[in-house]
């Protein structure tokens, strides 16, 4: 069973779209394993130059048979990707966050209730008579080896919402 998030602020808003690098894998969800894809390819992407925000984790696809995770951070716009190595497992694209309405959530401590904390987020999205849309993803504001307490780890949880 999962741990209640702490989460502070529901709101909506009008996000620009972001240009980012990332990986994107594709996996039966039962091979799915978080942690080891982010110590895998978060050093790669990191780099990169030209990184300039948090790296972020956007769920294209997740359950019940198959996940598809795209892994990233933010750039400037232009930003060359280097070319990559036959040991590389998966390679560096350009990728992008989309603009739009968003509904966006702050979800304090460890990242093992960030799974109840997109239930509570879904809910609230209804809750406002809205209709959320494909591709939600967490943005790590802090970098969980830096900090001593895992109750201090934040992550911004962003659903975008279907328009009409």
């Amino acid at each position: 069973m999962s741990a209640q998030p702490n989460l502070t602020d529901h709101h909506v808003v009008t996000l620009e779209g972001q240009a980012t690098i990332a990986v994107r894998v594709k996996v039966p969800m039962d091979e799915l394993d978080l942690a080891s894809l982010f110590a895998t390819h978060l050093p790669r992407l990191a780099e990169v130059p030209g990184g300039s925000g948090p790296a972020y984790a956007r769920y294209h696809e997740f359950g019940p048979a198959h996940a598809d995770v795209e892994i990233g951070i933010p750039v400037e716009t232009g930003v060359e990707i280097p070319p990559g190595h036959e040991d590389e497992p998966v390679e560096i694209a350009a990728s992008h966050l989309p603009g739009g309405q968003v509904a966006v959530v702050t979800h304090h401590g460890s990242y093992d209730s960030l799974g109840t904390a997109y239930d509570a987020l879904h809910e609230w999205i209804h809750q406002q008579g809205l209709e959320e849309g494909p591709g939600p993803w967490e943005s790590y504001l802090d970098d969980p080896s830096e900090v001593e307490d895992v109750e201090a780890l934040r992550t911004v949880l962003h659903w975008p919402l279907l328009t009409s």
